[in-house]
């Protein structure tokens, strides 16, 4: 493709020069030069769009192969994650079923009963208390009505701005489990 392209505006060049170097007259070159290129365009508006078709399409039917793979995988690795909680919630009650904090097995695998807290900002909080002060001074000051106004923040920025911020975090603790695994000696 990039060959036909470069033959193109070569000959185009050729072409231009010719008809200057003849003060425009049509010879025999010329017409050989506009043959070529009607030639090469013919060939570029015909198999060259469907060679770039084709290839176009291989890309864009690779990139749906993909994203359809990637999102196969978040859905594994969700599922993983669940069955993850699941089970250190079972190792959870046994430790609690038999009165023991930490256990080890045969093999070196061991657990130690922790908690598990979860905090997250309570968006939906801070977008009732603060969304309608945000628009109105943001349209205030010329923010025009297509442009949708978002309030983000995080965790530690809450934390770090303490006092009446903290009401919106909400924190869930849940029993768990700290997993270790058997380890090789060192040599």
């Amino acid at each position: 493709m990039n060959q036909i392209l470069a033959d193109l505006d070569q000959a185009m060049v050729t072409l231009e020069e010719t008809y200057i170097e003849n003060d425009g007259e049509v010879t025999e070159e010329t017409e050989q030069l506009e043959a070529q290129i009607s030639g090469l365009q013919e060939l570029l508006t015909g198999e060259g769009i469907d060679l770039l078709g084709g290839w176009l399409k291989a890309k864009e039917d690779r990139k749906k192969s993909l994203k359809a793979e990637k999102d196969y995988i978040t859905r594994q690795m969700a599922a993983i994650d669940e069955t993850i909680d699941f089970i250190k919630g079972k190792i959870s009650q046994v430790l609690k079923a038999t009165g023991q904090e930490k256990v080890k097995g045969d093999r070196g695998y061991s657990f130690t009963a922790t908690t598990s807290t979860k905090t997250e900002v309570n968006k939906t909080a801070i977008d009732d208390c603060y969304m309608e002060i945000a628009q109105v001074g943001a349209r205030a000051n010329g923010l025009p009505d297509w442009i949708d106004i978002q309030l983000k923040t995080t965790a530690t920025e809450i934390r770090n701005a303490g006092g009446e911020a903290l009401d919106f975090l909400d924190e869930t603790t849940t029993p768990s489990v700290r997993f270790t695994k058997p380890r090789a000696n060192k040599e």
